[in-house]
């Protein structure tokens, strides 16, 4: 490994004040110590920053450090990283001296990128910090902005992967015909396809001991399918970053993202789950289609008595009024709403909605991701979006009064379809009192609120009698699951979406007051001929489809 001798840059440092004699020495140790360049120890302990040695190594040494494409004297040295891991970790092979591959990096951030990088290559790894611009414009000028003819990256929307097209020459391969060394793209391709073909809309990869486990969701069972060579997680893991954009979200355990997908002259929409453990990193990938979602709602809704399903039909059937929907955030409040949006812009035009996050991209509605929209408030986008004289508005979720306010005003003269997330119905009347939204309600201009509630579906392989007390301390002889090899080998098992209509539209005026009773709220489902979410979770359970540990919560 080359170094920089202390007479050349060191002492040169210290001339120009930029180091002190301490940190002098120490970087010095490391070096000798771990080997690689001084430079490289300075950044890294924090003395000096990238542009700051740049300009140093410019002004006072005469250098003109980083000229990467004049550096590379063979661009095959370029192929000791596959490309999706080059432009995750924002590196670029330069040069390789024997069992030495000097490497240039964007930043330190990361502090195990180094020994990542030595396992993958199985060389030593020189590392040199470049200024990001630098690198940015080796990895366009070596690697290509979209290598793989089959991705196409965006800088505002989602980046599209392409499955199959005639017209680019692209097609999937069987997994058998896939070799361990095949490039991350090609399994991705692969499994992706597999699962459409199959007719599967949910996709696990989880890692295992010896390979990376691929499997299937049929239905309520999961089906174990091949396995891919952990030497190709870390690529993996890179190209569903980059594809996700996971790296722009938040921090923490869990990230989510999406990809826009097509298959020939079809276009769908690929929802990423992260899940980071001991054992690496775990992905539900999951396929959404705007025709899936018509056929979900005709499903969804046919739990609904007919009573019910004609009260929603009339709900729905106005020019105006506000639709909401009620329930914890997650995939259950997801399939409703994109189910019932898809169902009502079939003919409502146009249509806009804002999104936290957009799960499914939709034709025939105009979607605006507030989570991308830096600066701009909910109301701000809200008002913005109202202008443009929307035949159906959508809101997911609505988070503050002021957002409900617009949407209550929205509603007055247009469709509006809404999300709050509060557990049931009740709470959801009761946050509207204490918001002082009495007038509106009893205007009528809330037609209803439809509550989602998405729980498990019992293991049909382990399960176990129990006895489940009820809020009015009736116990309930349900059945739960132990726990056996099928119900445990994946991190979620299938859910089952109920729904609970309340009719309102100016109607039932003594549930808006400050405090509405539970009672009140019952007697108000049954007369107009429904049913109570509580009852209809308390029926499957007892009838051994939902698992009674987990429904609890909502029994009468």
């Amino acid at each position: 490994m080359s170094s920089e001798p202390r007479p050349v840059m060191g002492e040169l440092l210290l001339k120009e004040g930029l180091l002190t004699p301490e940190q002098l020495q120490e970087a010095l140790a490391a070096q000798r110590h771990q080997g690689g360049r001084l430079g490289y120890h300075l950044i890294r302990l924090g003395f000096l920053n990238v542009q700051r040695l740049s300009q140093f190594l410019r002004d006072s040494m005469g250098l003109i450090p980083y000229d990467l494409a004049q550096w590379i004297k063979d661009p095959s040295v370029t192929e000791a990283i596959p490309s999706n891991l080059a432009q995750f970790y924002q590196v670029v092979p330069v040069e390789r001296n024997g069992n030495t591959l000097t490497v240039a990096l964007a930043d330190l951030d990361n502090p195990s990128i180094v020994p990542a990088l030595e396992e993958l290559t199985g060389l030593t790894v020189d590392p040199v910090v470049c200024p990001r611009e630098v690198v940015v414009r080796a990895l366009e000028q070596f690697y290509g902005v979209a290598k793989d003819p089959g991705v196409e990256r965006s800088f505002s929307g989602d980046h599209l992967f392409v499955l199959s097209s005639s017209a680019r020459r692209i097609r999937p391969l069987h997994w058998s015909t896939l070799k361990p060394d095949s490039s991350a793209n090609d399994w991705l391709r692969t499994m992706l396809a597999e699962a459409i073909r199959s007719g599967c809309r949910t996709v696990s990869i989880r890692p295992g001991e010896t390979t990376l486990r691929v499997a299937f969701k049929h239905g309520e069972r999961w089906e174990d399918r091949f396995g891919i060579s952990p030497r190709k997680s870390q690529e993996l893991d890179a190209l569903l970053t980059e594809l996700a954009r996971l790296k722009d979200r938040s921090r923490g355990s869990r990230l989510e993202g999406r990809v826009r997908l097509q298959v020939d002259s079809r276009f769908l929409s690929l929802y990423v789950r992260a899940l980071t453990s001991l054992q690496g990193t775990r992905y539900t990938l999951m396929l959404y289609d705007e025709r899936v979602f018509l056929q979900d709602w005709e499903r969804l809704e046919s739990q609904l008595l007919p009573g019910e399903r004609e009260g929603l039909g009339k709900a729905l059937g106005g020019g105006s009024g506000l639709l909401l929907l009620v329930g914890s955030p997650g995939h259950g409040m997801s399939q409703v709403y994109y189910a019932l949006l898809s169902w009502l812009a079939r003919t409502r035009q146009p249509a806009i909605a804002l999104e936290e996050y957009t799960l499914l991209a939709m034709a025939d509605v105009s979607q605006m991701e507030v989570s991308r929209q830096e600066g701009a408030t909910w109301p701000e986008l809200i008002a913005l979006s109202l202008k443009q004289s929307p035949a159906l508005f959508a809101c997911y979720p609505i988070k503050e009064r002021s957002s409900m306010e617009l949407a209550f005003l929205a509603a007055s003269r247009t469709c509006v379809l809404g999300v709050l997330h509060q557990p049931d119905a009740l709470s959801a009347i009761r946050w509207f009192m204490r918001n002082q939204f009495r007038s509106p309600l009893r205007a009528g201009v809330l037609k209803g609120i439809l509550t989602v509630a998405s729980l498990p579906e019992l293991c049909p392989n382990c399960r176990l009698p129990m006895e489940v007390p009820g809020r009015s301390g009736e116990h309930h002889a349900l059945f739960t699951r132990q726990g056996c090899e099928h119900c445990l080998a994946w991190e979620q098992l299938p859910t089952q979406e109920i729904l609970e209509w309340l009719p309102l539209g100016g109607r039932h005026s003594d549930l808006f007051q400050d405090e509405p009773d539970a009672a009140v709220l019952q007697r108000s489902l049954l007369g107009a001929g429904g049913v109570t979410l509580g009852q209809r979770v308390l029926k499957r359970a007892k009838e051994g489809i939902l698992d009674g540990q987990e429904a609890r919560d909502f029994l009468p």
